[in-house]
């Protein structure tokens, strides 16, 4: 039989062994934090993209699936999140919002709408390993008068003659050297903006997002709001765009 004395110390060091594993950190699953803020990577991961077989369908939050728009899957981020996708195996990226659940197979991260798909050059192969970046965490929206379109608080009012293009301002959501980017861009708007007309124009070498003219002037001023909302820059311009075609 092992003398008390000795019997006291062994106990002694099992417990602080044992107070030593459980203090230890858990390992991460993932670098990268769930909490991360605008601009922060979420996760890295493989990707997927889902197409024909539920184009049309009712997504998780009530919208209409369309392929052919910016849109995502995710397991748990927010509905109406706005996050660029980068296919870690050829640098391409794309801005996605996040309108569905999923994917459910183990080891994907992200589920693709095809456009998104083509658009990261992933559409063949069918997966691809990208990083996710946070650009603007959804919030709890309105209930969509259609499916598929989450309307402004007001309608903007949309030009009826030409007359207005004297009188009326003029929204501009960016400026890109390639079209593919401008297409983006009008895509991610026209979710900020449904129904408001905004359009590609070639000016100056580049490929701009412009709106129709807008009156009164706060139309120009609250479609300025509801793009920081989604992250997009803009500005008020006061000529029409000269369109070079």
């Amino acid at each position: 039989m092992m003398p008390r004395p000795v019997l006291a110390a062994v106990l002694l060091l099992s417990l602080a062994a044992c107070a030593r594993r459980s203090a230890a950190p858990a390992p991460r699953l993932e670098p990268e934090s769930p909490l991360a803020g605008a601009g922060e990577v979420v996760q890295t991961g493989e990707a997927s993209w889902y197409g024909g077989d539920f184009h049309g369908r009712l997504t998780a939050d009530g919208e209409v699936y369309d392929m052919h728009k910016l849109t995502a899957a995710h397991p748990d981020l927010p509905f109406h999140t706005l996050l660029e996708v980068e296919n870690l195996e050829n640098g391409r990226r794309v801005l996605v919002r996040v309108n569905d659940r999923g994917p459910f197979l183990k080891g994907r991260i992200i589920d693709l709408s095809l456009k998104a798909a083509q658009r990261l050059g992933m559409a063949e192969t069918g997966t691809a390993r990208v990083r996710l970046r946070l650009l603007r965490r959804g919030q709890a929206a309105p209930a969509p008068a259609e499916p598929g379109l989450a309307p402004p608080a007001e309608p903007l009012p949309e030009p009826e003659t030409p007359a207005l293009a004297a009188a009326g301002c003029f929204v501009q959501a960016g400026a890109f050297a390639s079209r593919e980017n401008a297409e983006d861009r009008l895509l991610t708007v026209e979710e900020a903006l449904p129904g408001t007309g905004f359009r590609i124009v070639a000016e100056d070498g580049l490929y701009k997002v412009v709106s129709p003219p807008l009156e009164p002037a706060g139309a120009c001023a609250e479609a300025l709001r509801r793009l920081a909302a989604f992250g997009l820059p803009a500005f008020v311009r006061s000529a029409p765009p000269q369109d070079g075609g």
